[in-house]
Parts: C-alpha cells; sequence; structure tokens
C-alpha cells in the first residue's frame, strides 16, 4: 500500500481558515510551524500534516490519538497507531506532498525554477554519471531531468532513513527505460523502488521510494 497526496495551498487557502487547520496539527507541527516566517511556508508546513490527517482518517485511524515520534536520524515515525504504517511529507513552491504506506517510505516534491543554475547545483551534488547523463542530454531537456534525478535522490535518502548523512554522490539514479533505479557502490538497490509521480501542474516534479523488504 502506498497512498500519495498531494494539494496546493492556494486552493487551500480558500477552503479552511488558518486557526481550524492549526489546531488539528500535532504539536511538532506548531512548534514548526511557530518558527517560519513567511505566510506560505507556514500553508505549506500544515497543509502537508494536514494531507497526512486526511489520509489516516481515509484508513478509519483517528489522528488525535497519535503522536509524532522520531528516530534515528531525526527520522519522524507514527506513534501509538492501531497499524504499522509509514510516512513521508515533502512541500516546494505552493504544493505539498504526502505519502503513507505499510513499508518504510520517502517522498520529495520540487517545483522546477528557471532561474536556479541547476547544473552547478548538480556538479555540487551529483554523481559523477548523473552529471555525466545532464551534460549530454539535449538543452531543452537538462532542466526537467535535473529535477526528476534531484527528486528520485531526495526521496531515496528520505525512505532509507539516513538522510544527509548519504551524500548524494554517494550514489546514483539511472533512468532505465525511463523506469528509475538507484545504485549504490555500482550495485543496484534492488530492495528500494522509485516511482515518479506526475502532477497536473507540469512545473513540479514529484517522486516516492519505498523499501519493500518491511512491506506487510
Amino acid at each position: 500500500m502506498k497512498n500519495v497526496y498531494f494539494l496546493d495551498i492556494n486552493e487551500f487557502k480558500k477552503t479552511f481558515s488558518y486557526e481550524e487547520i492549526y489546531n488539528k496539527v500535532s504539536s511538532y507541527r506548531k512548534s514548526k510551524v511557530d518558527k517560519l516566517k513567511f505566510e506560505d511556508d507556514k500553508w505549506l508546513s500544515l497543509g502537508a500534516e494536514f494531507l497526512l490527517i486526511q489520509g489516516l482518517e481515509e484508513l478509519d485511524i483517528d489522528y488525535s490519538k497519535i503522536e509524532i515520534g522520531f528516530i534515528e536520524n531525526n527520522k519522524p515515525v507514527l506513534m501509538n497507531c492501531p497499524q504499522n504504517l509509514y510516512f513521508n511529507l515533502s512541500h516546494s513552491g505552493k504544493m505539498a506532498m504526502c505519502v503513507i504506506s505499510d513499508c518504510e517510505v520517502g517522498c520529495d516534491i520540487q517545483m522546477m525554477s528557471d532561474k536556479e543554475n541547476y547544473l552547478e547545483i548538480a556538479e555540487r551534488f551529483f554523481h559523477p554519471e548523473e552529471i555525466q547523463f545532464l551534460q549530454n542530454s539535449k538543452e531543452e531537456e537538462k532542466r526537467k531531468l535535473f529535477y526528476r534525478i534531484w527528486t528520485l535522490k531526495e526521496s531515496f535518502i528520505k525512505a532509507t532513513g539516513k538522510g544527509f548523512r548519504t551524500p548524494l554522490k554517494d550514489f546514483k539514479i539511472i533512468l532505465e527505460n525511463d523506469k528509475p533505479k538507484v545504485y549504490v557502490n555500482g550495485k543496484i538497490e534492488e530492495k528500494y523502488q522509485l516511482e515518479e509521480k506526475q502532477l497536473e501542474n507540469s512545473n513540479y516534479k514529484s517522486a516516492v521510494c519505498w523499501c519493500q523488504e518491511n512491506s506487510i
């Protein structure tokens, strides 16, 4: 089971009041939101957890009885949950994303920017073979390919629970027949599956990664 949800905060703000959503989220989320300076950042953070609330309600789980805990590398987990479930959140631009699964999972969403010097970023953080792949790609495809690889890499390190303790240069994403695979030390990570999610808004790229070994 892998349920993926998206939310546009522009529409979100038309439907709910700030106080209504703020009162629904966890104390952890409240503390995080209170530290944010800009209104849209606050709404994005609230919206991401709101997707989690709605997703759990679809599974007949009362979120008010759930607590957000943290394990190694500060990875958030569901405490007191009647089912063995995992989740991950992400947001960028005006969009929030949530995935709920019965196995370890990670997700990432990125708004594609025309201003960002993505080739310089790739040279700093990407695996050498990913950099070469971008350099050899058609000029009009480079930006989309960069964000595809970026979201896939982010979703992988979030699924492993290691976060940025795993340097992005230490593994590579290969788009084999347009199906992404992850390689670590030259070997394919068979237990991790990657999937790209298409949004109606074509200015975003998103991805989900999950570990098959602990699937129920």
